[in-house]
């Protein structure tokens, strides 16, 4: 079992007779069909066999059962290598390409995502309200952040629209030899591009800080990853990012206020001082963005 989440969905790993791996996916919806379909159409428009850049294949969708079968992505996720800083930066350079590469497909498949539902703000309003429920004390300084978050979307534009992954994390990202392959596109739509950069980004600044305990070892891949991805993609893609990035650092802080981890008390502990940081880092522009 590799996962398993209250909606039902679940994703096991199945050896038969000493062959290579399948992944087994179960859809309790109705949305598996157009999983299998897109992922179909994304190797066909380029990221499929013979490609350096690949989408995971899908084997076979079953509908009675509600379960989609693909092969194993090969090599090893970059995620594994958060503690080797020669590695990861390496791997996310070819992090950064693979990205590019979907983000300029002639494709759009799924339902497109605007830039306010990228935004996810009714996400964050939702955490944000459990936290200072839980923890009031933290309003007066969640309000300061919300209001720096609320300058940032000033300065956000519409209509910036590519093939996203929907979930784009160093978890999802495969390397073997030369071919880089990414799972989990099942959220996969036109959407703001910025949107998987920074979730890419601020996921890889956590796993590194996680792993290492020091956040300054994940500067030069996470400037690794931007320069590839500016390299083949152009920086008018990016034109969102400071925003959504913040805005993930936002998130995650206050599901630490709420989980009771981040004490922003008399100064802040270490868990408050590293959210805040990260934040007010993205918003002032000191991150790249």
């Amino acid at each position: 079992m590799i996962q398993l989440d209250g909606s039902g969905a679940a994703t096991v790993k199945i050896n038969l007779d000493g062959g290579p791996p399948v992944f087994a996916k179960l859809f309790p919806f109705e949305d598996g069909p157009a999983v299998h379909a897109k992922l179909q159409a994304l190797r066909n428009a380029g990221l499929g066999a013979g490609s350096p850049f690949q989408a995971v294949e899908p084997l076979a969708w079953y509908g009675d059962e509600k379960v989609l079968l693909c092969r194993e992505a090969p090599g090893h996720a970059l995620s594994e290598v958060f503690d080797d800083g020669t590695e990861l930066s390496e791997g996310c350079v070819r992090a950064g390409s693979w990205l590019a590469r979907l983000h300029k497909v002639d494709l759009r498949i799924g339902a497109p995502h605007s830039l306010l539902v990228t935004g996810e703000l009714t996400s964050l309003a939702k955490r944000l309200v459990k936290a200072v429920a839980d923890q009031p004390g933290y309003a007066e300084v969640a309000l300061g952040m919300l209001e720096r978050l609320d300058e940032l979307t000033h300065d956000t534009v519409d209509g910036v629209v590519a093939q996203s992954h929907g979930q784009y994390r160093p978890i999802h990202v495969f390397l073997a030899g030369e071919t880089v392959t990414v799972i989990d596109l099942d959220r996969s739509a036109p959407a703001d591009p910025a949107r998987d950069v920074a979730e890419f980004l601020h996921r890889l600044r956590q796993g590194v800080y996680s792993a290492t305990g020091d956040i300054s070892r994940a500067d030069q891949p996470c400037n690794a990853f931007l320069g590839a991805y500016r390299e083949a993609a152009g920086a008018e893609r990016l034109r969102n990012l400071r925003f959504h990035w913040a805005r993930y650092a936002f998130h995650s802080l206050n599901r630490e206020v709420k989980g009771g981890d981040a004490d922003w008390r008399d100064g802040g502990n270490d868990v408050f001082r590293h959210y805040r940081e990260e934040f007010y880092r993205v918003a002032e522009g000191r991150a790249g963005a």
